[in-house]
């Protein structure tokens, strides 16, 4: 099982990761709040897609486990108005792994 808190170090590696490939121009140094879907994020659709991607691997890594982020499974996420903040993210990445030894 991911904590929370685990689930948000993951989310900051995979900016990190991003900004260090050059997908982003700054650093992002995330919060619950940080907007990484919607008004306000600093990823463009080609940022999301690489960040998803980064954090599905990381979680793979981290649980040994096949992970896949589906965001139509994640309770806040409206597909008529797409808005995610990292804590979300964290939440639904708790919630996957929750049975998941470890």
């Amino acid at each position: 099982m991911l904590s929370y808190e685990q689930a948000l170090n993951l989310i900051q590696e995979s900016l990190a990761s991003l900004q260090n490939a050059g997908i982003v121009a700054e650093s992002i140094t995330i919060s619950a709040d940080t907007v990484i879907l919607g008004s306000g994020s600093e990823l463009d659709s080609l940022g999301f897609v690489t960040f998803i991607s980064d954090l599905e691997e990381r979680l793979c890594e981290e649980t040994n486990e096949d992970i896949y982020l589906v965001l139509d499974e994640i309770g806040d996420f409206n597909i008529n108005n797409p808005f995610l903040a990292a804590g979300t993210i964290a939440k639904y990445v708790e919630t996957l792994t929750e049975n998941m030894e470890g």
